[in-house]
């Protein structure tokens, strides 16, 4: 989360005025500030009054620029591209109205901020993520090849906010009064790593794979590769501390054993992922110079 909302700033600060590569930068940037912002407040002991109206201002930000950048990345959707579009958006009239109406800013905005005041908060985000990616299905559908191959990261990375976001919602509800708070805890926390882990690969497939956006406008491969691996790393601390509380409260076995078998089990497993990662980035490395030159050369021009 952190490294996304730290990527997303850096692009925000040195896109200048190229408005495509701004909209999709404070989208990422907001959507991850919420909860960001909302587990600083709680660590800093800030009173529910003012942790939920800043929780409430982010999630409109984040909701809001997010709709925006599927209308605006990498071009702007017109009504014409919604009314002659070939998938079920264009050819359902009530659907294809009301997607041309929230093309408007103000419309988009209006929306957000009503239906973050209502109290279904799992629902009101699977359909403002659904709203963003219908908008950019289309933008994929309508588009050119550049179109196409700059929007798909993003398309994936909406996909996969929603599909998660469904069936936690299934397992949240499927839980509720029955599921132990062990089980509530752990669906959580593999909800939040999914999502967040979905978010991590799309976003950076989209600027380091796909060129969606200048690897120029972000920062060295060798920092990327530092904060991917300290991401790993802090993954890994946080589920094996669970899973040893876990096994202990469990099979009884002491904490200093389960830490140990856990951390030998890990240790395999994180290797190849390294070695993995290490020839990802050299292979990625030459094609992320030579994007970053072509789309520095064209925004300069």
């Amino acid at each position: 989360m952190l490294i996304l909302l730290g990527v997303a700033f850096l692009i925000v600060w040195r896109a200048g005025d190229h408005p495509p590569n701004v909209s999709i930068a404070l989208a990422v940037a907001f959507i991850n500030s919420n909860g960001a912002m909302w587990m600083l407040l709680e660590e800093l002991r800030v009173s529910a009054a003012i942790r939920v109206p800043v929780n409430v201002l982010s999630f409109i930000l984040g909701a809001g620029f997010y709709i925006r950048a599927s209308q605006l990345f990498p071009r702007t959707l017109t009504p014409e591209d919604i009314m002659s579009s070939r998938t079920i958006w264009g050819k359902i009239k009530p659907l294809c109205v009301a997607l041309v109406f929230f093309l408007r800013a103000r419309a988009v905005w209006v929306f957000v901020i009503v239906v973050s005041l209502l109290p279904f908060g799992g629902a009101i985000r699977l359909v403002i993520v659904l709203m963003g990616l219908v908008y950019f299905y289309v933008m994929y559908r309508s588009g050119d090849v550049e179109t196409r191959s700059k929007v798909l990261w993003f398309l994936e990375a909406a996909l996969a906010v929603f599909v998660i976001g469904l069936v936690g919602e299934g397992v949240n509800a499927a839980l509720h009064g029955t599921g132990s708070p062990t089980l509530r805890v752990m669906h959580l926390v593999l909800f939040n790593a999914a999502n967040c882990l979905a978010q991590v690969i799309c976003i950076f497939a989209a600027v380091f794979y796909a060129g969606a956006i200048s690897p120029a406008l972000v920062i060295r491969k060798t920092f990327i590769y530092g904060m991917t691996a300290a991401l790993l790393l802090f993954t890994y601390a946080t589920v094996e501390a669970f899973l040893v509380n876990f096994l202990v409260d469990v099979t009884g076995i002491s904490d200093r054993f389960a830490g140990a078998l856990l951390g030998t089990l890990f240790g395999l497993a994180f290797h190849p992922i390294k070695n993995r990662m290490e020839h990802a980035l050299q292979r990625l490395g030459p094609l992320a110079r030579r994007e970053a030159r072509y789309q520095l050369s064209t925004i300069n021009h």
